[in-house]
């Protein structure tokens, strides 16, 4: 649920392929896992904690069990979810070409596709334009050399040891820094709670004078949302300025893939390559036949490293690196 919340999978069909190649997940059940029963498992509310019943007009009712996610994760979901609820699965993603679909042609902007050709005695893996009207429709690339390119591209973006230690000394700078404002920020949050409170005080007491029943479902429909705002705000006043772990601890993982998103590349899992292209770059990777890729925007962690390279410290935005509290 966490990696979904967070973009790590990025589609409830990315979700269905993790779960489907857990041998433990897999053991765990007789029946084929389909689309709509990870999208019913994410829809409850139980997972973070709470009961909710429309029938029985149950809302966000603390639960006594530990849950297995924060609230904040179930709204990411929800809201994760209310975007790509409709959107088609891709037909072109394929485990055999991770890059598929996240290349592009460097003549058009069109994402490539890829293929398995048929010679005389094989099969051999290329990816190509397929689009009409392109100086490079159907002119193949072999898979080696597109993926070797983007091992060799990726190498690059490895920092030095030096920047690599300046750079996890300026984070540690940042965590501190939000550990010591987390304080008014909690007594922000209570003021916000305190305030909704009074407001639910009078919607309460608006229904109880109205007889209208569209009125009462307006009102009934306020209420609701405020007492899932509250709830948030609740459990995040809770955790405010209380990180899970050390800052070594949280950032270990992170700064591991930086230090070298090869790594993670070489793994066997399709979804950690995605994963690598999601982290990496912050958009789609121009490709030209003959060239190579050409310069390639990176997401912000890697901005950073590249800011700290040139001396442009101000890249790095404090409230891009702030501490987990969830």
């Amino acid at each position: 649920m966490t990696r979904y919340a967070t973009g790590r999978l990025a589609s409830q069909m990315e979700v269905k392929r993790f779960l489907d190649a857990n041998p433990i997940f897999a053991k765990s059940r007789t029946t084929k896992l389909h689309q709509s029963r990870i999208a019913d498992l994410f829809s409850r509310p139980i997972y973070a904690g709470y009961l909710s019943h429309e029938n029985w007009g149950l809302n966000l009712i603390p639960a006594k069990h530990e849950p297995l996610i924060s609230y904040e994760t179930f709204l990411a979901i929800q809201k994760r979810g209310a975007i790509t609820a409709y959107a088609p699965t891709r037909k072109d993603l394929n485990e055999d070409f991770p890059l598929r679909g996240f290349v592009t042609c460097g003549h058009c902007d069109k994402p490539m596709t890829a293929c398995w050709s048929k010679g005389r005695s094989a099969k051999y893996p290329y990816y190509l334009c397929d689009t009409k009207g392109c100086v490079d429709y159907r002119k193949s690339i072999r898979r080696e050399k597109i993926e070797g390119d983007f091992e060799t591209l990726l190498g690059e973006l490895v920092p030095s040891a030096n920047l690599f230690a300046m750079a996890f000394d300026m984070f540690r700078d940042i965590w501190n820094t939000r550990l010591e404002s987390s304080e008014e920020e909690k007594r922000s949050m209570q003021r916000q709670l305190t305030q909704m409170d009074r407001k639910s005080t009078l919607l309460l007491d608006k229904l109880i004078d109205t007889n209208s029943s569209t009125v009462i479902a307006a009102y009934e429909n306020k209420l609701r949302e405020m007492e899932e705002q509250k709830t948030f705000l609740t459990e995040k006043i809770s955790k405010c300025g209380q990180p899970l772990a050390p800052f070594e601890q949280v950032y270990r993982t992170a700064f591991e893939f930086l230090a070298n998103p090869s790594k993670l590349w070489a793994s066997e899992r399709y979804e950690d390559k995605r994963a690598v292209l999601k982290l990496v770059f912050a958009q789609r990777l121009p490709y030209t036949r003959n060239e190579g890729y050409r310069t390639s925007k990176t997401s912000l962690p890697f901005k950073a490293l590249e800011g700290l390279h040139l001396g442009k410290l101000e890249m790095v935005p404090p409230h891009g690196f702030e501490p987990r509290t969830y």
